[in-house]
């Protein structure tokens, strides 16, 4: 199957991130009066901070969702590209591929904490949490990005490291890969298109 355009979520997709944002929010739950292990936030990384705190029926939702957003932007340059991801997406747009991401940061997160990755913020497919009422594992996000931006569904595919972002392209439709280098060793991606090991085997998948 030949796919023209590739999207990627962001967090441990794209950014080896979600261990430090697990562990900021376990920090302000606690200032809080809260006690959320991090390794639960860690298994629910991959939905918004709002969903997160619904789904864990939470109290101070707001004050929560405010104090975590300020403090993950504190920790912004420790954020880094998983190896790979530059040499890949270098090769995917040699040959032709457009890419996109679709996440469950918002615009104001995509901009405040990921300024120090332009080859992210400077592409023509975004599509954040406020882009649309449903979030993943609804299909909503992708199906935003596809009538947005003209893409067709048979030639598209979403690369994702959680449960979540698998549910959301077989909700849209589309084929999806997982991100094994970066999703948790428990996750189950048996309904996966594909499961590449390394970023870089992308390319032999999309120009199969």
């Amino acid at each position: 199957m030949t796919y023209k355009t590739i999207l990627f979520d962001v967090d441990n997709t794209l950014i080896d991130s979600a261990t430090i944002a697990a562990n900021v929010f376990h920090e302000v739950a606690a200032e809080l009066g809260l006690d959320v292990p991090a390794k639960t936030i860690r298994g629910l990384v991959g939905i918004p901070t709002e969903k997160i705190i619904q789904e864990l029926h939470l109290d101070h939702a707001a004050e929560l969702n405010e104090a975590f957003t300020k403090k993950i932007g504190q920790h912004k340059d420790e954020l880094q590209l998983f190896d790979g991801i530059h040499e890949t997406w270098a090769k995917l747009t040699a040959v032709g591929r457009e890419i996109g991401v679709v996440t469950s940061r918002t615009a104001a997160e995509v901009q405040s904490d990921l300024g120090n990755f332009p080859e992210i913020t400077s592409l023509p497919i975004i599509v954040t949490a406020d882009k649309t009422t449903e979030h993943k594992p609804s299909g909503a996000p992708l199906e935003y990005a596809i009538q947005q931006h003209g893409l067709v569904k048979a030639e598209t595919m979403y690369v994702g490291d959680t449960i979540y972002d698998l549910k959301s392209a077989l909700n849209a439709g589309i084929d999806f890969a997982s991100a094994t280098w970066g999703a948790l060793p428990t996750t189950d991606f048996s309904k996966a298109t594909y499961q590449p090991k390394r970023p870089i085997d992308l390319l032999s998948i999309v120009t199969a």
